[in-house]
């Protein structure tokens, strides 16, 4: 075999391997709907849920809840960290399947190769450049960075509650709907993503989804873990808000409709006094 051919041989692998890899990362555009949405104790939505869910009239609700949302009261015995100092914007991004017409929530998994967080399920988004005009520039022009979902897809409904949250940046979250959805049009940056995927809301909803965890500081977030999927962290905390701003009151499981404490004491039960037994002599 000539150099040549050896060249060509190389490169032709070299190619088959990134394509594979490129659809085993982006293959995850829906998890196995009957699987993750149990229907046990939950009012799974319909195609007509989906049609209102997306209409002007649950835009405006959802849009004025999110610029109501709580505060997040950090724990008295956390530091200011630098990080506190930027600001940060994210896309939640809702997804109205090709073939479905099933509304899902876009999520990414962080790149393996980042310093901070990696492989950490997360909404497409970052800090907020001098360059951009507002926070919703921002999540716009980093959802096309890392994904290489263009702007002009996403119809926009508008930015959030500003949140400061302890030891991170302050960040907006920024809605979005993106209509006729299909994983095939992204172009994944794998210098920043891992994968990206689509959960349903049907699957979100599921009272075997949620759940909370609680940290040795003391405060507790919300947890969403739909098969093999964790969504937690400040992720978790905003998908919890956002769903209780998009959905109904008849739309919202039971599991959904509690107010969580995510700042609450966490004592540990006294120690019980020592006793010292001297052996006898």
């Amino acid at each position: 075999m000539t150099l040549t051919e050896i060249c060509l041989t190389k490169a032709y692998v070299i190619s088959s391997l990134t394509r594979s890899r490129l659809r085993q990362l982006i293959c995850h555009q829906t998890r196995n709907k009957s699987n993750s949405a149990s229907t046990a104790n939950v009012k799974l939505l319909t195609v007509d849920d989906f049609t209102e869910l997306l209409g002007d009239v649950q835009r405006e609700r959802c849009m004025d809840r999110l610029r109501k949302m709580p505060v997040f009261p950090p724990p008295k015995s956390w530091h200011p960290s630098r990080h506190e100092k930027h600001t940060a914007s994210v896309l939640i991004a809702l997804c109205q399947e090709r073939d479905t017409n099933e509304v899902s929530i876009l999520y990414t998994r962080r790149s393996r190769h980042l310093r901070s967080h990696s492989l950490q399920i997360s909404f497409p988004g970052g800090k907020r450049d001098e360059s951009d005009e507002s926070f919703m520039d921002c999540a716009l022009r980093e959802t096309e960075e890392e994904i290489g979902l263009p702007r002009q897809r996403i119809q926009m409904w508008g930015e959030g509650k500003l949140l400061f949250l302890p030891r991170t940046a302050a960040i907006v979250p920024v809605v979005g709907v993106v209509h006729d959805f299909h994983v095939s049009e992204l172009k994944i940056n794998l210098d920043e993503v891992e994968e990206v995927f689509c959960i349903p809301i049907n699957s979100l909803i599921s009272p075997t989804a949620t759940r909370h965890t609680q940290f040795r500081t003391g405060y507790s977030v919300p947890v969403f873990v739909v098969d093999q999927l964790r969504i937690w962290g400040i992720t978790g905390y905003l998908t919890y808000f956002f769903l209780r701003s998009l959905l109904s009151s008849t739309m919202l499981p039971e599991t959904l409709k509690t107010n969580m404490k995510y700042v609450r004491p966490y004592k540990l039960p006294p120690k019980l006094p020592h006793h010292h037994i001297e052996a006898n002599e």
